[in-house]
């Protein structure tokens, strides 16, 4: 006698359900995820790195604009109120910036977790794209701080975060995890 009851039996046993192979399209979701979420995380780092000449063209601008001014004589002269101003311009952009790597972190991590298609993730990856293309949407038109390069990375990540929108609920990466969860 086996070990086995139902060799004993004679009836047949279940065929083994083989893993469900992994669509394209979920790794196209990964891939455009990954650089939506990068080139957010650069529009963050340049906003950093550029933050005070911006912010010094920035204040000298609307200083000379109260004052009547040339911006050049502005911020030749200095003084208080630019320091002020500078300072405020500042802290503003810092906060864009921030705001820029915190939501780029994010989707690239939800992004990353998406290679298995679970639905939590799935909508985690919507939400944060979501709102990453929201950053990008403000950072692409805005008119006071920022320069050329960072608002074309801007619409770059704004058109890549709706992309990945549309990726993750594609009926492909449905049936994966459908399949994966009948496992």
């Amino acid at each position: 006698m086996t070990s086995y009851p139902d060799a004993a039996t004679g009836l047949p046993q279940p065929a083994p359900v083989a893993a469900p192979s992994r669509p394209g399209a979920l790794l196209a979701l990964v891939g455009v995820a990954v650089v939506s979420a990068l080139a957010a995380i650069v529009d963050g780092v340049l906003y950093f790195v550029g933050g005070r000449d911006m912010a010094l063209d920035v204040a000298a601008e609307t200083i000379a604009v109260i004052t009547g001014a040339s911006a050049d004589s502005v911020k030749a002269d200095g003084g208080a109120l630019l320091e002020a101003a500078l300072d405020e311009v500042q802290s503003t952009l810092q906060v864009r910036g921030a705001m820029a790597l915190f939501f780029g972190a994010v989707l690239l991590l939800w992004g990353l977790l998406a290679l298995r298609g679970a639905v939590w993730v799935r909508v985690l990856v919507t939400l944060a794209a979501l709102a990453n293309a929201a950053v990008a949407l403000r950072l692409a038109t805005d008119i006071e701080g920022g320069t050329a390069a960072i608002r074309g990375i801007a619409w770059l990540t704004l058109v890549t975060g709706l992309v990945v929108v549309a990726l993750t609920w594609l009926p492909a990466i449905n049936r994966y995890a459908r399949a994966r969860k009948g496992r």
